[in-house]
């Protein structure tokens, strides 16, 4: 047994969520790494070998299982979301709203200041 093949499935859950495809050479790793995953991703999409149009859709396929073992559900969906916007595929307006600098409102001055009765 590799030392890889004890790693989780990282590469090929995230690349099921958004393709619906078992693709096994993406291998196992320790931890996810976006941008990479990101570039084959797209290089496979530019050849026709995967459909990112699904995803693009807003729409995620249901993982298997056994993709999922050793791997958080808190940890995935957040790759999953760093990925969805390293590929740019997501729903229309599903970029996170940015808000200008405000001066804070008396209520959230007052609770800024204010300590729960442990501290």
């Amino acid at each position: 047994m590799t030392e890889e093949s004890i790693y989780p499935a990282w590469h090929q859950a995230l690349a099921y969520a958004l393709t619906g495809q078992c693709l096994p050479d993406l291998g196992r790793q320790r931890q996810p790494d976006v941008p990479s995953l990101a570039a084959e991703l797209e290089q496979r999409a530019a050849s026709r070998d995967i459909d990112l149009t699904w995803s693009a859709a807003g729409s995620d396929y249901v993982v298997p299982p056994d993709l999922m073992e050793g791997i958080g559900a808190a940890q995935f969906w957040a790759v999953l979301g760093e990925l969805r916007q390293a590929l740019r595929v997501g729903p229309p307006g599903s970029a996170a709203a940015v808000t200008a600098d405000r001066p804070m409102t008396p209520e959230e001055s007052r609770l800024l200041v204010e300590r729960p009765p442990h501290h």
